[in-house]
């Protein structure tokens, strides 16, 4: 195929909203190589809403809870074009089954070390192998086989106007994850808490509507020793649109492994990320991954008997206590840095 002659794209990425932040930085560099291909992105419903802030690209919603049916009316939907190129970015057996709905001359997928669900039975052809361990160096690598050479610095995407007043300055903290076991701490974020309000930094805490996000927060916040001048709490109050724009005012954001965390990288605000289930090498915020705060290493070596270097790519830790392990002063050493980089 002339690579020049790639006029409509498609992008098959459904979820979860973290490794959809990084396709979206890849569908930027996609779009400054190709600036007059068409581009469609089929992704599920919680992540179309992100996913509708990048222009020019159009969105086709599939909800995995509509099953077969939900394919079929995805193939009726996209049945007036043969895309050019289909970029099959999900490791799963439902979004291969799903690519087979999207007619495409050439359809790309992961190359076989990264490859998983028997996606390769479903491509005709394989990307080269990724330039790095992270998961986004495994997405931009499909878009390396179309010519696409490097990522922007920042992605392309429309911001809402804030509604909600905030103040000028303030920090994010993000205290939950969509797995309870990747929260850190209560003692943890409230002794944060703490610090900020004793440098007059005002702390808004955002998260998702889910009930568990919500009583975590609420816990949080019963300690009478926070003043509840200091601390916005937005968890379950915001949209994902929202989310973005609050995020991208923010001077920092402190983030377990979680949505909100590549968020800030996708809007470029500071993200201290804090990680001991996964490699943060795999899966950190992507551009501030010299401020993560890990235990990962040590954990993971402890329950495989094996150097980090000698376990398979997506090795997680399984102590269900893990993030306890991530020591106060390691944080703010990091949050102090990072305070100190950027002026607050």
């Amino acid at each position: 195929m002339n690579l020049d002659k790639i006029n409509h794209i498609a992008i098959l990425r459904l979820s979860a909203l973290g490794d959809v932040c990084h396709a979206m930085f890849v569908v930027s560099a996609i779009k400054k190589r190709y600036p007059n291909a068409s581009i469609t992105w089929i992704t599920s419903p919680l992540e179309a809403h992100i996913v509708r802030h990048l222009p020019a690209v159009t969105v086709c919603v599939y909800d995995k809870k509509a099953g077969i049916k939900g394919m079929i009316a995805l193939r009726r939907a996209l049945s007036h074009v043969t895309f050019d190129v289909l970029l099959h970015m999900q490791w799963s057996l439902r979004a291969s089954a799903l690519s087979r709905m999207i007619k495409a001359k050439k359809r790309i997928g992961f190359a076989l070390s990264h490859s998983r669900e028997k996606q390769s039975w479903f491509v005709n052809e394989l990307a080269p192998e990724p330039r790095g361990p992270h998961v986004l160096d495994a997405l931009f690598s499909l878009a390396e086989a179309i010519d696409v050479t490097e990522l922007p610095e920042s992605c392309d995407i429309i911001l809402e106007p804030l509604t909600v007043a905030l103040p000028d300055q303030f920090v994010v903290i993000n205290p939950s994850a969509s797995k309870q076991e990747r929260n850190w701490t209560l003692e943890g974020y409230r002794s944060l808490i703490h610090f900020f309000a004793e440098r007059n930094i005002p702390v808004v805490l955002t998260g998702s509507p889910a009930s568990t996000e919500v009583e975590f927060a609420n816990t949080l916040l019963e300690d009478p020793s926070i003043e509840s001048h200091a601390v916005t709490n937005l968890v379950g109050k915001t949209s994902i649109s929202k989310m973005l724009s609050i995020i991208h005012a923010s001077k920092l954001v402190i983030a377990p492994d979680t949505g909100p965390a590549h968020i800030a990288t996708l809007v470029g605000t500071p993200v201290i990320g804090l990680y001991a289930h996964s490699n943060p090498k795999r899966t950190g915020p992507y551009k501030d991954l010299s401020k993560v705060v890990s235990v990962y290493d040590d954990l993971a070596e402890k329950e495989y008997s094996k150097s980090v270097a000698e376990l398979p790519w997506a090795a997680r830790v399984h102590d269900a206590h893990a993030m306890s392990y991530i020591q106060l002063e390691q944080v703010l050493e990091k949050v102090t840095a990072s305070l100190s980089e950027h002026v607050l």
